[in-house]
């Protein structure tokens, strides 16, 4: 079963939960490094998400972590793909 497929890659949960909003979120413009999504998954923490209740559902951590991810992107922490020929 190949990565794309694979429901279970990468093997973390908080690292499945962030590459499946920044898919949602950012529609391929970055790439996958999953030393990104540790710092990612840090910050949310620090900010006061908690993965506890973000898989239970709560709207008020999915909003942070969306925000976090946003932050990360524009501030340059996340990898960007590059467009060829654009």
């Amino acid at each position: 079963m190949g990565e794309a497929t694979n429901p279970k890659v990468p093997l973390r949960a908080d690292h499945r939960f962030i590459k499946r909003l920044i898919k949602s979120t950012l529609e391929g413009k970055v790439e996958e490094v999953p030393g990104e999504y540790d710092r990612i998954s840090q910050v949310f923490g620090r900010a006061g998400g908690s993965w506890e209740r973000l898989f239970r559902g709560s709207p008020f951590d999915i909003e942070k972590l969306k925000k976090v991810i946003q932050v990360a992107y524009d501030k340059g922490y996340l990898t960007k793909k590059h467009k060829w020929g654009a």
